[in-house]
């Protein structure tokens, strides 16, 4: 896993590439699932709006040294099989994680709802569009959330914590993977 000053630096580098993209002007976009990829910058930014707002209060009660985002995902998401890992995490965040973070009711908590209810509808909308256009994201294989799931539960009550404070890193890696699906797009179309 990337130290957080470098997880940064990608994601400026990233939000530069995609803006200077959009300056070149974006591909003519002739069905559902390349509007979509077009469409996902403005989502990523309210993503990150929604977490900036609960990021505090879950990497203040993460205690735990392990990563659980680490770089077996993050190489997921750089492989052939990118399209399955995005939809294998988004279901498990959209069953596990975020009802999980839903359900605990205290003061705190309740003044970041809504952010998480944000986060949990765009993450679901994500994952449909994700189905939707399996053909052409080329998806292969079968993502495995075995590990993943084994190491949530092995951090018992603090996985919530740890998950939700990596949200990021996982807006990271959707980032780049949608990117690199717009960089495809465009070759295509020219």
């Amino acid at each position: 896993m990337l130290p957080r000053p470098l997880l940064v630096v990608s994601s400026l580098l990233a939000a530069f590439a995609l803006l200077a993209r959009e300056g070149q002007g974006s591909p003519t976009c002739n069905n559902q699932c390349c509007r979509f990829i077009e469409g996902f910058p403005v989502r990523l930014r309210q993503l990150r709006q929604d977490y900036r707002q609960i990021r505090n209060y879950y990497e203040a009660n993460d205690d735990l040294d392990t990563a659980l985002l680490d770089e077996s995902v993050d190489h997921s998401f750089k492989s052939p099989f990118a399209c399955q890992a995005m939809d294998g995490i988004l279901g498990f965040y959209l069953r596990t994680v975020l009802p999980s973070a839903l359900q605990e009711d205290t003061e705190d908590t309740r003044t970041l709802r809504p952010h998480m209810v944000s986060i949990q509808q765009i993450f679901d909308d994500l994952k449909r569009e994700v189905a939707k256009c399996r053909h052409y994201f080329s998806c292969q294989k079968q993502f495995d959330i075995r590990t993943l799931n084994s190491t949530y539960t092995q951090m018992e009550d603090k996985g919530m914590f740890k998950a939700m404070g990596e949200l990021d890193i996982l807006f990271n890696y959707i980032e780049r993977y949608l990117a690199s699906k717009r960089q495809t797009t465009a070759s295509s179309s020219a």
